[in-house]
């Protein structure tokens, strides 16, 4: 008897082993601590008797965060390296730093002199190794001359950086040797620009300078943009003669000119254009003709190669703050009048409508931005009663509301995931 409990007791055990050996073969492999997600941001706080404009970063997840620029005051213009390591950012409209995710490594770059509306963009290189950026100087609405100068830096400070180009526009009697701001490709290889009335493009070391249309018109009246996709392989742009404007794109290269709306009729408030993740798409908003407002719009995307255009929303109303998310799957948007918004998302194919965040009131809605892998939104929420902004995230699907930014930040802004 107690030589048959042995035995089963034995083939017992034997079985559970091989059903663990079995468990263990067809069950997915554990997975390393998923990385925290971190957003760089600007917040101005009141130090003593100083306001000023300082820069973060801050965990998602636990919300503790880091300052990484003490002392120095930090505009609305931040940018990460493609290897998520660094973050370039400008200080007081005249000068560009940069310093590792963690706050060290703090190196200034370029060091300007004032000029009027100083803005600058922002590009890395793909390899995260080199700058490239455009200091722009307002010409356009001035009796002197405003420029446009475009600069290369190799990362390793004041003594790295280059004046590649400086072009002067406006004034009176008018400039002419550039009649619209830089616009940099999205891996900063190659800058865009009209000049004589025709869109120009050369390489951001200045070389290569080269004529890609060869039609004229006023391709930058009434705000338009050249607008790089994101493949870097066409460049989208308004044509005519404002409001009356038609959406075109053009290859890179100078060849396929296409228009894409074909409607000599059709009329542009809000005049910016939204590539799609993977450049097959450009959505924009539409306004119903005589509405000079933006109080009717919808947002349409047009398919690149198809030539047909898509109302998303249909359901005419103002619409702002537009954001594909990084997998094309889903458009971002606020609606409604202005500090009355709305957060929603949409399937790119125009279904299933979502209004996110849900338990704050309409209010001012700006800045939105996807997280790289598409799976949250951070947003700059308007506290009509506080008279503050605050920093915001949320998942895609409406859950996980988070506030970010703490009681002593009177004005968050600038929020920019950091690449995983």
């Amino acid at each position: 008897m107690n030589k048959l409990l042995r035995l089963s007791s034995i083939a017992l055990i034997a079985l559970t082993l091989l059903i663990s050996c079995f468990l263990n073969l067809h069950s997915p492999p554990t997975t390393a601590a998923q990385k925290p997600k971190i957003l760089a941001f600007t917040a101005l706080q009141r130090r003593g008797s100083e306001v000023k404009n300082s820069l973060f970063a801050v965990n998602t997840s636990s919300s503790a965060r880091r300052e990484l620029a003490p002392n120095i005051d930090v505009s609305p213009t931040l940018v990460w390296s493609p290897n998520g390591q660094r973050l370039a950012f400008v200080s007081g409209d005249t000068d560009i730093y940069t310093v590792n995710a963690d706050g060290s490594r703090l190196t200034k770059q370029f060091a300007g002199d004032a000029c009027k509306a100083a803005n600058f963009e922002i590009a890395w290189f793909s390899n995260s190794q080199k700058l490239v950026f455009v200091r722009s100087c307002d010409g356009f609405t001035s009796d002197t001359p405003g420029s446009q100068s475009l600069y290369t830096s190799d990362n390793s400070g004041i003594q790295g950086t280059k004046l590649v180009r400086n072009l002067e526009v406006g004034g009176e009697p008018p400039k002419t040797e550039i009649s619209s701001e830089f616009y940099l490709a999205p891996d900063g290889q190659q800058v865009a620009f009209v000049k004589d009335k025709n869109i120009y493009k050369m390489n951001a070391d200045g070389s290569e300078m080269t004529k890609i249309t060869k039609i004229t018109g006023e391709y930058l009246s009434g705000g338009s943009q050249l607008v790089w996709s994101p493949d870097r392989t066409k460049i989208a742009f308004l044509f005519g003669t404002y409001p009356q404007q038609e959406i075109y794109t053009i290859n890179a290269d100078g060849s396929n000119l296409k228009n894409l709306t074909d409607n000599p009729q059709n009329q542009v408030y809000n005049v910016k254009l939204f590539w799609s993740p993977d450049s097959s798409r450009i959505a924009y908003y539409y306004n119903k003709p005589g509405d000079f407002g933006g109080k009717m719009q919808d947002i349409y995307a047009i398919d690149i190669k198809r030539g047909t255009a898509q109302n998303l929303t249909q359901k005419p109303r103002n619409y702002d703050e537009l954001s594909w998310s990084p997998d094309g799957k889903l458009i971002a948007f606020v609606a409604g009048d202005f500090n009355y918004q709305k957060l929603y998302t949409i399937n790119a194919d125009g279904n299933q409508l979502n209004q996110l965040a849900t338990r704050l009131k309409p209010s001012g809605i700006s800045e939105l931005a996807w997280s790289t892998d598409s799976q949250q939104i951070a947003f700059i929420f308007n506290e009509i009663q506080g008279d503050k902004s605050n920093l915001y995230v949320i998942n895609r699907d409406g859950s996980g509301l988070t506030k970010l930014t703490k009681d002593k930040d009177l004005n968050a802004s600038s929020p920019v995931w950091q690449p995983q």
